[in-house]
């Protein structure tokens, strides 16, 4: 049983004995309830049922009292709460309001789960984030399980992965006319007789799907399952279906959900089944039958059949997925503001969730000329070949909507534009030399590997700290693939319009057109003065008025780097270290691009040094072992 929440929360207590504590009667197995839910993951499942449709309860309270604020929380989507609850998406709904949310429930290895992602705000904890905001749908033991922070230093702005409860019907329940189970928050005073009245089940239908006896007893805050049986749509007088049926609305209004009648009622709504029945069923069909219509045009149009043909060729079918519109539409919550990450060189992203508990970034692109769709097709098809554990992943695409989607692996510890510059701005940058110097291997390596170990090359063109993905280690992550092109075996170069970020973007490619590997070399080596001094080019031109990558080479020439290096490599690096990265991103950074190193050597070099680094560390540290075996690993990734 929980303690008392203080001031945060409601008082906790101990329920009357026509309640349940959820405790299995002798004999039992547990297929549905776990054994202790302060303590349990959730319901189990056998894996028969993959997923499901199902629902939870959640009351209102700010600032989760609006269909979209909810629907945010809990990873449901907005429209549809606020259907079931007759109310507009951005209606408040009163406090404490019982609010039903219809939600997609995965078997997660032996668990039903439906996750949602949660941002920590000042005073979070596990505790607090299982009891208070999510009010009991999940756990403390749940959120340190699938979460990697320390549970005493949760760091605000964190993305926790929060797996709610959820359950989906078994075979026998299926049997028995069961089409969808309610995962219900126990509330103070309730007893299976008054849950049962509530959703108009019989108590015992209850203490069946729970596998619980008439003795047992409940607590606040812990959950119920409540079965729910379908039926078609009354005809009989009345605002709801006796004995938690569903009613079908896919049989009842164009909209095809099924949602509980007796929920309907429960909050306030009074439907007249004859407003239900006489909807139109051939309307409904027709305009079903034109949006899938309009959906394959646009499919075909944005190159849907090309790249199926492409992926089957390729053998890649299980590489990439190609999405639906409506599948991007739930992931997202319509694109809703709250879910928007910002915009980059292809379009804007936006966070997302999959109903497997993956979090996602989708891409929507600009528009794109018919005439650029295949080229577009050709590139998904080459960025879901690459395995590199430095690149962004590209999961898959959808090309039914108007303009073509990307759905990439979503990385959590933002850019390394924020953490070198903003950072910086309010207080000192956290990232130390041993972070910066790792990450400038990893992307120099990343970079290689699509230049000469990608099955075929390909050019980055927009290589700059804001493109570079930290994860929660604060690995790299290449990322942005919205300007990048492959490139034939038998070419050297490409002749294309000049698109790129000034600053970063090379001079020879600025005036002659012709992006070669070199090109991406340059860029490597202003992102390589950027983790050298904590400035960007347009940072250092505003405040001094000077050209970053001209003042770098002046000062290198003059040996005066300390003028504009970052405070932390100053502290963290030694002397020659600096002054030799110093003139490799010199050298990066050449007017002739013939003259500039390859990123493979880049690569190599960057590694050398690295590996010097952790060799003088080790000797520092135990002096006395002259003998010792040093370890030389190259951290490589595999090509």
């Amino acid at each position: 049983m929980y303690s008392s929440r203080g001031s945060r929360g409601r008082l906790q207590g101990r329920l009357p004995v026509s309640g349940i504590l959820f405790r299995r009667e002798e004999g039992r197995p547990p297929l549905l309830a776990p054994l202790n839910p302060a303590i349990s993951k959730g319901y189990l499942c056998d894996g028969s049922v993959k997923s499901c449709q199902s629902f939870v309860t959640f009351r209102s309270q700010p600032p989760h009292d609006t269909a979209i604020s909810i629907a945010s929380l809990l990873a449901s989507e907005a429209s549809e709460i606020a259907s079931v609850n007759k109310v507009s998406a951005s209606d408040k709904i009163p406090s404490n309001r019982l609010v039903v949310v219809p939600v997609s429930c995965s078997c997660s290895g032996s668990i039903f789960q439906h996750f949602s992602p949660y941002t920590v705000t000042k005073g979070d904890t596990y505790y607090w984030t299982a009891l208070d905001t999510f009010q009991g749908l999940t756990t403390c033991q749940s959120l340190i399980g699938q979460n990697y922070y320390d549970p005493e230093d949760i760091p605000v702005g964190a993305v926790l992965t929060v797996p709610m409860r959820c359950a989906c019907p078994s075979e026998n329940q299926t049997a028995e006319g069961i089409t969808s189970l309610l995962t219900y928050i126990v509330a103070m005073n309730d007893t299976v007789t008054t849950i049962g009245e509530m959703f108009g089940v019989n108590s015992q239908s209850i203490l069946d799907a729970n596998l619980l006896s008439r003795d047992s007893i409940i607590d606040p805050n812990t959950t119920v399952l409540v079965p729910l049986k379908s039926n078609k749509c009354p005809t009989s007088d009345g605002n709801f279906v006796a004995d938690g049926s569903i009613l079908e609305y896919v049989d009842c209004i164009s909209k095809g959900k099924k949602f509980p009648v007796k929920l309907v009622t429960l909050l306030g709504i009074h439907i007249n089944p004859l407003d239900l029945t006489q909807s139109s069923r051939p309307n409904y069909k027709n305009a079903s039958m034109r949006t899938k219509t309009r959906k394959e045009k646009i499919f075909k149009q944005n190159g849907g059949f090309l790249l199926r043909e492409k992926f089957s060729s390729y053998g890649i079918s299980s590489n990439a997925k190609l999405f639906t519109a409506e599948e991007l539409e739930r992931a997202t919550d319509n694109y809703n503001e709250s879910r928007f990450l910002g915009e980059g060189g292809y379009g804007t992203v936006y966070k997302g969730m999959l109903p497997d508990g993956t979090i996602v970034a989708v891409k929507r692109s600009r528009a794109i000329d018919d005439n650029q769709i295949e080229q577009f097709i050709n590139e998904v098809v080459i960025l879901t070949q690459i395995n590199h554990r430095n690149i962004v992943k590209l999961l898959g695409c959808c090309l039914e909507t108007e303009v073509p989607l990307l759905v990439y692996e979503y990385i959590s510890n933002g850019t390394l534009f924020y953490h070198i510059r903003q950072k910086k701005d309010s207080t000192e940058s956290s990232l130390s030399w041993e972070y910066r110097l790792r990450i400038a291997c990893e992307v120099a390596g990343a970079v290689a590997y699509m230049h000469s170990a990608a099955s075929i090359p390909i050019y980055h063109r927009d290589i700059k700290s804001s493109n570079i993905l930290l994860d929660h280690n604060y690995s790299a992550k290449v990322s942005d693939f919205g300007t990048s092109k492959s490139v034939p075996l038998v070419k050297t170069h490409l002749t294309t319009q000049v698109q790129g970020t000034f600053g970063y973007m090379d001079p020879e490619y600025f005036q002659s057109c012709k992006f070669t590997d070199r090109s991406d070399t340059y860029s490597f080596g202003v992102t390589l003065v950027e983790i050298l001094t904590g400035h960007t080019p347009y940072s250092f031109a505003k405040h001094e008025g000077k050209n970053l990558v001209a003042s770098f080479i002046s000062l290198t020439r003059e040996d005066e780097l300390v003028q504009i290096m970052d405070p932390q490599v100053a502290r963290d690096a030694d002397v020659e270290q600096i002054r030799t990265i110093a003139e490799l991103a010199k050298r990066c950074l050449r007017l002739n691009g013939a003259k500039r190193p390859s990123m493979k050597e880049v690569s190599t070099e960057l590694e050398g040094l690295r590996n010097a680094q952790r060799c003088h560390e080790t000797f520092r540290e135990d002096p006395i072992e002259q003998n010792i075996d040093f370890p030389m690993e190259i951290e490589s990734a595999s090509l």
